[in-house]
């Protein structure tokens, strides 16, 4: 009688606490599209063109229709992709707890699936126009379907997480490392059933899924050949001048390991940058390694393993958001090993660190949603200025443009260009963000005694280490050395 009283007061208690956790996401998901990939994604739902970015290359087809449809009940097109990806993200909650719920009690599945989902950092990161909210909680749900489907002997049960797969994909293209799951799905059954026909139906099934959103997006861009023209153009692009990879950042090997590890994964990803989250998980992450009773599904363990590579490797190391995947996973072992045998007092620690990282994160979350990003604040700003003036960014223009300001402003990525178009605003003021001042001076050039500095616009860096401070300088005409 106690036991069944103690299961109905955690699950009560659990279902309550996600409840409020998810109300509080909602009415604080991020209404600014205040980067250049946000404003993609914001201008899509209004006219979907991959060739103008909107969205770029390769189009998110499925993550762009779910924010259309939210956006039919919400204005701002940016809050009504932050709402989907919260939506999104929180229907993991049942794939983690079937997943779960195989080793421990349902009560013990469902709080160790909330400490998971109220990760401060993952909430917030989550909750913008972007579609890593959406993505990871449809990765779950096809880990889910991976292991379903490996616990049946039918061929029909690979279908389900082969679709799952495929929209994955169409959300987020840089979760493909997880397609080793799939693959090591195939390589179990070849070894039972050592049938030709069944791994070629397979692929073939699996490339049909593909298709589907491939070919859709293609058909808006004229065809096959065009989109995969233009698929290549953006991967080189990303690889060798501004996607940030180990490829084209000057950052030496090993400090860029250990700003993924330490910085990028434990303290902003874990920990949100916070002392006493850091602390709470040091203790909770000992107890759980001395428990020793779960590890991850093998597949979900290769996984993770070779999607840390390509996060290490093929990502922006400035941008923490690329580790979501990591975290999650980190957690869901973390979690799971914590509470396999359940205990009244792990319930109560697993509460306590929900209502830590929940009240940490509900605050950024806050936070982001009242205060305006950096490139707002510099906009709303330059429309009271007199005129004239000429704005030179980075990517802030885009954003820029997006707000649709009433005065000129160009991206300048070199010294040289700058020089010559400056010539066309001679009765003009000319102003400069600090990313252009940092571009010149990444090229040798030093600007530092002709520019002045008038105003420095602050933001969240932990929802936009990037752009979450901007310096205003006014340029000063004379010789540069």
């Amino acid at each position: 009688m106690n036991k069944r009283f103690g299961d109905r007061f955690w699950i009560g208690f659990g279902v309550g606490t996600a409840s409020l956790l998810v109300g509080a996401c909602l009415y604080w998901a991020s209404p600014y599209a205040a980067t250049w990939d946000e404003v993609d994604f914001a201008l899509a739902l209004r006219r979907y063109d991959v060739l103008a970015m909107q969205p770029h290359f390769p189009g998110y087809p499925y993550f762009v229709l779910g924010g259309m449809a939210v956006h039919a009940f919400i204005a701002n097109p940016a809050k009504a992709l932050s709402i989907l990806n919260v939506l999104v993200l929180f229907s993991a909650a049942f794939p983690i707890v079937l997943l779960l719920a195989r080793h421990m009690p349902r009560p013990a599945a469902l709080w160790a699936a909330l400490s998971v989902l109220s990760s401060s950092y993952v909430l917030l990161a989550s909750a913008r126009p972007m579609s890593d909210g959406a993505a990871l909680g449809v990765l779950w749900w096809y880990i889910w379907a991976v292991e379903w489907a490996r616990r049946r002997m039918a061929w029909t049960a690979q279908l389900l997480p082969m679709a799952l797969f495929s929209i994955l994909m169409g959300v987020r293209l840089s979760y493909i490392p997880f397609a080793s799951a799939l693959l090591l799905l195939w390589h179990e059954d070849w070894k039972t059933h050592r049938r030709l026909g069944r791994v070629a139906a397979s692929l073939l099934a699996a490339a049909a899924f593909q298709f589907v959103w491939v070919a859709a997006v293609a058909a808006t861009e004229g065809g096959l050949w065009p989109f995969f023209k233009l698929g290549f153009a953006f991967v080189v692009g990303h690889f060798s001048d501004w996607g940030g990879t180990a490829a084209a950042s000057p950052l030496p090997f090993w400090e860029r390991v250990c700003r993924f590890v330490l910085d990028n994964f434990l303290w902003t990803g874990m920990a949100s940058r916070n002392a006493w989250l850091l602390a709470a998980y040091a203790v909770v992450g000992a107890i759980a390694w001395r428990a020793g009773r779960l590890g991850l599904p093998r597949p979900l363990f290769v996984s993770a393993l070779l999607y840390a590579l390509w996060a290490l490797f093929g990502q922006n190391i400035d941008k923490p958001r690329h580790l979501l995947p990591l975290v999650h996973i980190a957690l869901v072992f973390v979690w799971g090993r914590l509470l396999a045998a359940p205990r009244t007092w792990r319930f109560v620690l697993a509460a306590a660190v929900v209502m830590l990282q929940s009240t940490i994160g509900i605050g950024l979350l806050r936070e982001q949603a009242k205060t305006p990003p950096a490139v707002y604040q510099l906009a709303d700003d330059l429309r009271d200025k007199r005129q004239p003036f000429v704005v030179y960014t980075w990517e802030e223009t885009r954003v820029l443009d997006y707000l649709n300001v009433p005065f000129p402003h160009k991206d300048v990525l070199h010294f040289s260009f700058f020089l010559q178009d400056k010539e066309n605003y001679r009765h003009a003021a000319i102003y400069m963000t600090n990313h252009v001042v940092q571009g010149f001076e990444a090229q040798g050039i030093d600007v530092s005694r002709h520019v002045r500095k008038m105003k420095t616009y602050r933001s969240s860096l932990l929802a936009d280490p990037v752009y979450g401070t901007i310096t205003l300088y006014e340029w000063v005409d004379g010789a540069v050395r």
